[in-house]
């Protein structure tokens, strides 16, 4: 659940319809400030939450998540799982067209998730459907998917923003010609508003489909466009002004600031983030757990979130947050430096060591880890930090070349635990190309995760991911730092948004008062 700082808290309800406010000039459109350029405008082929949002408009998927991060069919009536959890069969809306006049069925379901899965295609999403062993067409509004063991989180994947399904013919199209640019030409979907254009650095514009499918749930604005503003000063200047109906992300660092605003309704509340530091595992001086463990004790998350966060945000219990579904509490390492050094002293290290720290290079991130830096200074381990953007950040990662220390974020799309845990932890995600920088491999946390996925027994398959929560958290392969809440600025009359503790924004109900 959201809050507004300076009106109280804020019901399930504002969460799904942040006010913001309008102008004249705003009659028709929507301007929505982003932080970052959109990568792609095809849902199968990005992986930021900035291109999610952009696309959101335009495409839908057979589910997705309310504000509270609950499954709601969309392009599907409902869905039923087999009683092994190795098939999920879904029912499907009738009558629905894309925005180029091609129709949805089945035959399309089978061809959007056989396309994203094909290696040829090298679609940045191809992983994220691994669990599909294939696509059974049983008729034309009826479709089942399969997998190889049992799966009791294959709702959940449809859920997310990548299970969005695009038009058959733009899909046909980059079949026949492999140059076909389906990044930038290919924003093809069923949802509410339409492609109209993308200018690089300056805007991405969506305006109302008159043909959608769906007449209660339409368009309610002309246009929305979407400018990207990497600042953040000047996006929350924007706002300030009435440039804008909607900012986001507004680093923590400005929440004070804006809270006694009158022109800014500032929103805050729990994310599915958690903010970390990865090391490599591989490297002599990391095999030792109470190295890490000392690591852990000496970090002051408090500090860091009064300091660097404003207060906005709380401890990392797990390594996956509170609002996850299979979350569990461990009991946190709390700041305790002769704990840590006694530690590091234990396992040979009494005098330190010296340390790279990686951190993508926005004013939060840095901060971080400069903070980080003096701590473990003070502990013995000499931190240089190295910043880099945040493309060239993960391509270093994912080759699983030179890695140290990083600072890293993670955020469950699928709003569960085994999409929390599974690409950071389990053995086969190792570098190169998957999320297990730290090449932490243990062989009794893939076991639990596998037996926690294959479980049809709801309870049984919460516990076994406790489990490995408690593992984990034991062994310490990050230094577990910090929650961000996320902060929304706005203006005073726009309804119809609500923001995903995974850091989405749904905006295709956007209107203006």
């Amino acid at each position: 659940m959201f809050t507004t700082r300076k009106m109280g808290k804020a019901s399930a309800a504002l969460l799904a319809a942040l006010s913001l406010g309008t102008g004249a000039a705003f009659a028709q459109q929507a301007v929505v400030v982003i932080e970052a350029e959109p990568t792609s405008m095809d849902p199968h082929n990005t992986t930021d939450s900035v291109s999610a949002t952009v696309q959101g408009p335009m495409f839908e998927g057979l589910l997705r998540f309310d504000d509270s991060m609950s499954i709601v069919p969309v392009l599907a009536t409902g869905y039923s799982y087999s009683d092994d959890a190795t098939a999920i069969t879904f029912e499907l809306q009738q009558g629905v067209t894309f925005h180029d006049g091609a129709y949805f069925n089945a035959e399309v379901v089978k061809m959007n998730l056989d396309f994203v899965r094909d290696a040829d295609n090298g679609l940045a999403r191809r992983s994220f459907f691994r669990f599909i062993e294939d696509v059974i067409v049983e008729d034309d509004y009826t479709v089942t998917i399969t997998s190889e063991s049992p799966n009791s989180a294959m709702a959940s994947y449809m859920a997310h923003t990548s299970a969005a399904m695009k038009s058959p013919r733009v899909i046909e199209r980059k079949m026949a010609d492999p140059d076909f640019n389906a990044d930038r030409e290919g924003a093809v979907g069923t949802g509410p508003f339409q492609f109209v254009e993308w200018r690089d650095g300056v805007q991405t514009v969506v305006e109302a489909f008159d043909g959608y499918w769906n007449a209660d749930n339409g368009a309610n604005v002309e246009r929305i466009v979407f400018r990207p503003v990497q600042e953040a000063s000047t996006r929350i200047n924007m706002l300030q002004a009435g440039e804008a109906h909607l900012v986001f992300p507004i680093p923590t660092l400005f929440g004070a600031q804006l809270e006694s605003d009158d022109r800014v309704n500032l929103r805050t509340g729990p994310t599915t983030d958690v903010h970390y530091i990865g090391m490599n595992l591989q490297l002599d001086k990391y095999q030792d757990v109470k190295v890490r463990q000392a690591l852990n004790f000496a970090i002051d998350k408090d500090g860091l979130i009064a300091q660097m966060l404003d207060g906005y945000g709380t401890i990392a219990d797990s390594a996956i947050a509170p609002n996850v579904y299979g979350y569990a509490a461990q009991e946190i390492y709390d700041y305790d430096m002769g704990e840590a050094r006694a530690l590091l002293a234990e396992a040979g290290y009494a005098e330190g060591f010296t340390a790279t720290l990686w951190t993508r290079n926005s004013t939060e991130f840095i901060a971080v880890a400069e903070y980080v830096a003096i701590q473990l200074g003070e502990l013995g381990i000499e931190v240089t930090v190295e910043a880099y953007e945040s493309g060239t950040l993960f391509d270093m990662l994912d080759a699983g070349e030179g890695t140290d220390l990083f600072i890293g974020r993670w955020s469950p799309g699928t709003g569960e635990a085994d999409y929390g845990l599974r690409p950071n932890f389990a053995s086969d995600r190792v570098p190169p190309n998957f999320n297990n920088s730290g090449f932490y491999v243990n062989e009794a946390v893939d076991d639990l995760l596998n037996r926690a996925l294959a479980s049809s027994d709801a309870q049984e398959a919460l516990s076994l991911y406790a489990e490995v929560q408690e593992v984990i958290y034991d062994e310490a392969p990050w230094v577990f730092l910090h929650i961000p809440e996320s902060i929304v600025g706005s203006a005073p009359n726009l309804d119809g948004v609500y923001v995903l503790p995974s850091g989405n924004v749904h905006v295709s109900g956007i209107s203006l008062n």
